[in-house]
């Protein structure tokens, strides 16, 4: 089995959604020319090309694009799942919402957390 660079899985992805460059990076909040410069693989992929590809395409499983786990896109159980947990962590008091935070912060790995924050900050949880 070929091992995929995020790189690589990145340009599939632009493909995939059939996308230009200047129109991917216009999704992912990111400059045409830094995502020419990641694609040409003159530069690593930020932080922020990474959230900004969890909250242009939702539909894409963050787990393949950081790992070698999983597909491409998210399964219906695991998106009905996260949005479960979502929802419950919402029915919280603001207290009890940072105290699960900072325990997921010392137990998960950061893209792990930056995938959660940005779907928190996108339901003005945070």
């Amino acid at each position: 089995m070929t091992t995929k660079s995020i790189t690589d899985k990145i340009i599939e992805i632009r493909k995939y959604k059939k996308l230009s460059q200047k129109d991917f990076a216009c999704k992912t909040m990111i400059s045409p020319s830094t995502l020419s410069e990641v694609e040409s693989k003159k530069i690593n992929p930020s932080s922020a090309l990474l959230v900004g590809i969890a909250n242009a395409f939702d539909d894409i499983n963050i787990e393949w694009l950081l790992t070698e786990n999983g597909e491409m896109f998210k399964s219906e159980e695991s998106e009905s799942a996260r949005m479960k947990i979502i929802d419950l962590i919402e029915s919280l008091s603001e207290e009890r919402q940072k105290e699960i935070l900072s325990s997921i912060i010392e137990k998960r790995r950061i893209y792990d957390i930056e995938d959660f924050m940005a779907q928190l900050m996108q339901r003005d949880i945070l």
